[in-house]
């Protein structure tokens, strides 16, 4: 993924290792030192607010590091054959290096990638998420309060499978309903 360029730098500077932004709802890690480019600005101005914790860093332009230059090995004319015994002949595996090593890539030269943007639209994700869930439980709640006694117990019997005294008062009916939807879920 590549750097963010548009977001601001902010660097957490604090002593909580790890740390969980969970006042603001981003539930972004930080380890101490860490620097993450936010592009929500009020997220950022947030941050900032707490100056014993979080600092604006500046932005350092990320200047990739050649991979040192490996001698010339002449590669041999044909490689090595064994016999297989039934008289065809196979190739041996070389040993040669292969995938990142071989095209000069190193850990330790590569920047670990800012995951950033990929945890704040999670975060907003599961708030979304949270919110649709207690808009359905209020619409419900809502349309309990158009019910009778009769249509109360019915629901109550279809719904959760559980029988609501008709003794009660229909507010108490109705609480009672409400207590079960906090309690097993929306239906």
């Amino acid at each position: 993924m590549p750097t963010n360029t548009n977001g601001v730098p902010v660097k957490y500077i604090g002593r909580e290792d790890p740390f969980y932004d969970r006042l603001y709802g981003s539930n972004l890690p930080f380890v101490p030192g860490q620097v993450r480019v936010i592009t929500d600005l009020d997220l950022v101005a947030k941050f900032l607010r707490h100056d014993d914790c979080f600092e604006r860093a500046v932005r350092e332009p990320v200047v990739p590091v050649p991979a040192p230059a490996a001698a010339p090995t002449p590669a041999p004319a044909q490689p090595p054959v064994a016999s297989t015994g039934d008289g065809n002949a196979s190739r041996q595996a070389s040993d040669a290096p292969t995938g990142d090593v071989a095209q000069g890539k190193d850990e330790s030269t590569q920047q670990p990638e800012d995951d950033t943007q990929d945890r704040l639209e999670a975060a907003k994700k599961l708030e979304d998420d949270r919110k649709l869930a207690e808009q359905n439980r209020l619409d419900l709640v809502q349309t309990l309060d158009s019910m009778d006694k009769d249509a109360l117990q019915d629901f109550g019997v279809t719904k959760f499978s559980q029988k609501v005294p008709k003794n009660l008062s229909v507010e108490n009916m109705r609480a009672r309903i409400v207590e079960m939807i906090d309690q097993y879920g929306v239906p």
